[in-house]
């Protein structure tokens, strides 16, 4: 019975272990949002200048036009395909 005994008691400190590093993990990501949250309120990150907003119209002109190419491309609108 003690080998038995000796496998609960290190199962039982494996358990303890895992939970205290789980609980660790737990304050570490409260602290990290606290601190995110914090630099929010505080207007460090979050914010719009609006360059962002010219960026995105920019990307999706992009996208637009590179997309239409490749709907001309892969549908064979190509003159070339025409024949007389």
């Amino acid at each position: 019975m003690s080998d038995q005994d000796e496998l609960v008691n290190e199962i039982k400190l494996n358990i303890d272990q895992d939970l205290k590093k789980r609980q660790k993990s737990i304050e570490d990501g409260e602290a990290l949002d606290k601190a995110i949250h914090r630099r929010m309120d505080e207007a460090e990150i979050g914010v719009s200048y609006g360059t962002d907003n010219h960026v995105s119209v920019l990307m999706l002109g992009l996208a637009t036009v590179v997309t239409l190419l490749c709907l001309y491309m892969f549908f064979g609108v190509s003159p070339d395909h025409y024949t007389g």
